[in-house]
């Protein structure tokens, strides 16, 4: 009901650009970030990214998930679906997968962030979150840690059930890759074969 409401308050009284502040667009057009697909590597195995990590994308992304800015959703799978469609077509997985959600913010959203931006791309991009990965034991806000500390944060904190076949690993932001790294240990060690990862933004440090 609360996002409901949400997305009917935004239709009826447009707020500000999540950027800058300008009335009356969710998002002005020159505060959206340039999106390229940009393939690197990460743990041998190929990674692609839309968008650098940027104050302008830090801003979009805080306003859908934590002010469940629902009306930016065009605009961020907009942003993320070139670089997904490569991920796709190159490597043709079988399944889609994410981290696992954490169950106090979904409770507070009332919505998956990256469930949703995934559902909204066209194309074989819009193929579901499969899920596969689920937690073990809590974990607490990365954002708040280094990058040692995000690692021993999230060691050994996710599982799968055992199962087969290929998947493309995919989140909204990279970091320094701590989160990714323990959802490939848990897939691998499940008997999935991860063939690369789709990030939408990924910070360069």
């Amino acid at each position: 009901m609360g996002l409901m409401l949400n997305d009917l308050l935004d239709f009826l009284f447009p707020t500000k650009c999540a950027v800058c502040g300008a009335l009356p667009s969710p998002v002005c057009p020159g505060c959206i970030p340039l999106t390229k697909s940009v393939r690197a590597n990460f743990e041998g195995l190929p990674l692609w990214y839309s968008v650098e990590y940027s104050d302008e994308i830090a801003a979009l992304l805080k306003a859908y998930k934590d002010s469940s800015r629902i009306s930016l959703v065009p605009c961020l799978s907009g942003l993320w679906g070139l670089g997904l469609n490569e991920a796709i077509a190159e490597l043709e997985p079988e399944q889609i997968t994410s981290p696992p959600r954490n169950k106090q913010n979904y409770k507070k959203r009332g919505f998956d962030p990256v469930g949703k931006l995934l559902g909204d791309i066209a194309g074989p991009a819009g193929k579901r979150d499969s899920r596969l990965i689920q937690l073990k034991r809590s974990t607490v806000d990365q954002r708040k840690l280094g990058a040692s500390d995000r690692r021993l944060n999230v060691a050994g904190s996710m599982f799968c059930r055992p199962g087969n076949g290929t998947v493309l690993l995919v989140d909204d932001v990279m970091t320094t890759g701590a989160t990714l790294s323990e959802c490939i240990r848990s897939l691998q060690v499940a008997g999935y074969q991860v063939l690369g990862i789709c990030v939408l933004a990924k910070r360069i440090l």
